[in-house]
C-alpha cells in the first residue's frame, strides 16, 4: 500500500535527502516537522516507500496504458520476486524505526541514508548522481504540483 504524499511533503523529503548527501545536519534539523507536519523520520520512511515502489513498478514494466489483466500479472510477479519482497521488508522496517522516533534528526538521517542506499542499489548512483536524481525528482514535483 502506497502512502499518499503532498507536493510539499515530496519537496521536504527531497530536501532532507539532499541534506544527508551533503552531510548538512543543520539543514536536516531545520526540516524537522513543525505544527501539523509529519515527523521527518516518518516522512522519509513514507517517501522511501513511495519511491522504491515506483522503481519496482518501472523495473517490472508496469505503465498506465496496460489493461487490468496485464497489470495484475505483473503485480503478481512483483509480489513473488525475492528482491521486491526485500524492498517491502525494508520499507516496513523504516516505518517501524520512524514511528517511535518523532523528529529525532539522528533517526531521520539513518532512515534517509537507508532510502538513499536502496535507491543506489537500483540505480548504481554515487552521491553526485544521487544529487542529480534528487534534483530531477524535485523538478518533476514542481512541474506537476
Amino acid at each position: 500500500m502506497d502512502v499518499e504524499l503532498t507536493a510539499d511533503e515530496h519537496l521536504r523529503a527531497l530536501a532532507a535527502l539532499e541534506a544527508v548527501v551533503g552531510n548538512d545536519d543543520d539543514a536536516l534539523v531545520a526540516l524537522a516537522g513543525g505544527d501539523g507536519e509529519r515527523p521527518l523520520g516518518t516522512l522519509l520512511a513514507a517517501y522511501g516507500q513511495h519511491t522504491l515502489h515506483r522503481i519496482l513498478v518501472a523495473a517490472f514494466g508496469i505503465d498506465a496504458t496496460m489493461d487490468h489483466d496485464e497489470t495484475g500479472r505483473l503485480v503478481a510477479e512483483i509480489n513473488s520476486d525475492p528482491v521486491a519482497r526485500i524492498v517491502f521488508v525494508l520499507t516496513d522496517a523504516l516505518h517501524n524505526q520512524a514511528a517511535p522516533a518523532g523528529d529525532d534528526p539522528v533517526t531521520a538521517k539513518l532512515i534517509a541514508r537507508s532510502v538513499l542506499l536502496a535507491i543506489h542499489a537500483f540505480t548504481d548512483a554515487d552521491d553526485q548522481d544521487a544529487l542529480s536524481l534528487l534534483r530531477a525528482l524535485r523538478n518533476e514535483v514542481l512541474q506537476t504540483g
